[in-house]
Parts: structure tokens; sequence; C-alpha cells
């Protein structure tokens, strides 16, 4: 019925990441608003930010530097966006980013469950591994914070590794690490092309975290060999 191990995805797989993003872009465009006396309304800069995010995380290439600059690539979205509303101060847009990045980390929180899944799942005798994008200091802060760290036979992160999902070598490298085969782990995450897709070209058995609860995509070409919404449902 179980693997001998199952690979997790970090963010919004066992923390609630991407899930407190938009409450605080709105908390923190309204102070920003408020503070400033803007010519524009807090919604309409909310607006822009959020067509300019859509845009900057939209390209891969951009995407992979940016989440290995995180600070930098909201300055750079903020910025942007105030350069579309034609008004632009470098230190107001630099202010409003950092204080998004400082509100979005006091907000991420576990998702419900996690610490007893994967008590559970210790108890089993199932050996776990993490695999996650993102910076080393992001990361492990994460799992700090959380008291994770101790769950993760193996941990890898992809500034520290050098690639990260959805190249295949980290994957592999992942089996390696404990000794397995494809057939004999999960993974579980909530992208479908880089925690689903991607494993599924290595050969390893791929659940979708669907915490959102929306479903497959219309005409989505990924099919995940299980869906959950809840990483409890995993036992």
């Amino acid at each position: 019925m179980y693997p001998k191990a199952i690979l997790f995805d970090l963010d919004d797989t066992l923390i609630s990441f991407d899930g407190v993003t938009e409450a605080a872009w709105e908390e923190t465009c309204c102070s920003f608003v408020d503070k400033m006396q803007t010519p524009y309304s807090s919604k309409t800069l909310l607006e822009v930010i959020g067509r300019v995010r859509k845009w900057y995380w939209s390209d891969p290439e951009r995407h992979r530097t940016g989440r290995l600059n995180i600070l930098e690539a909201r300055r750079e979205i903020v910025k942007q966006a105030m350069e579309n509303l034609q008004y632009f101060d470098e230190g107001a847009a630099f202010e409003l980013a950092d204080n998004y990045s400082r509100r979005q980390r006091e907000m991420i929180h576990l998702l419900p469950d996690t610490v007893c899944t994967l008590e559970r799942l210790k108890n089993l005798g199932i050996r776990m591994a993490l695999i996650t994008n993102g910076t080393s200091k992001e990361q492990r802060g994460k799992l700090t914070r959380f008291s994770l760290e101790n769950y993760f036979e193996v941990c890898l992160i992809e500034e520290e590794v050098g690639y990260g999902k959805p190249d295949p070598r980290v994957f592999e490298l992942a089996l390696g690490k404990l000794g397995l085969k494809a057939h004999e782990a999960w993974m579980v995450g909530d992208n479908l092309l880089w925690d689903v897709e991607a494993p599924q070209k290595v050969g390893i058995f791929s659940i979708w975290n669907d915490y959102r609860k929306k479903g497959l995509p219309e005409k989505s070409l990924i099919k995940p060999d299980r869906i959950i919404n809840t990483v409890c449902q995993l036992i």
C-alpha cells in the first residue's frame, strides 16, 4: 500500500505560501496608498501589480532566476507596476516590495494536518525527503521555523544543489541518496509541471496536492497518478 519513501514539495504542500499571497499584497497596498496619498486607489495598485506579477512569473527562465533572488524580483515587479501607473519613486517601490515580503513571511503557516501526517508516516517506517525550489536562506528558514527538519532524511534545495524542479536530475539525486529505485517512491506536490509531470518522466508515482480544491485545469495534458486536497489523505 505504501512506498518505501515519499518525496515532498514544501510550499503549498506542507506550508501555505501562495495561499497567503493575495491577502499580503492587499494589506500592503492599502497601507502604502494610505501612507503615500497616491493618485490611484489601492485596488488599482493591486490590479496592476497582479498583472505584472503574472507576466513576470510566466516566463520559465525569469521564474528560475527570480525565485533565487525573490526580494529583488518583487522589487522589480513593483517598480514596473508603478511605472505603468506613471507614478514612480524607486525608494517607495522598494519599500512597498520589502513590506510585502515581510508581511507575507509573517503570514506563512503550516497547512492543516502537516505535522500529524509526517509523524504518522514516520511511525509507519516510511522514509521522507524534501525537494524544494528557491534559496537556502528562505527554505531552510521555513523548515527551522516550523520544526520540520527532522522528518526528512534528505533535503534538496535548488540553490544548494545547483538545479531544481522540473530538472529530472533533482529527482534522480533524491532517489540516489535514498538508495531507492523510482517505483519505490512517491512524489507529492502542488505544481502540476514540477511535482507531477517531471517526476513521472523519471518513473515516480506522482500525487498532485490540489489544496485549492479546483480540480485539474480544463484540457490538462498532465494526469496525476492520484489527487489529494491535503497531505493527511496520503494515509
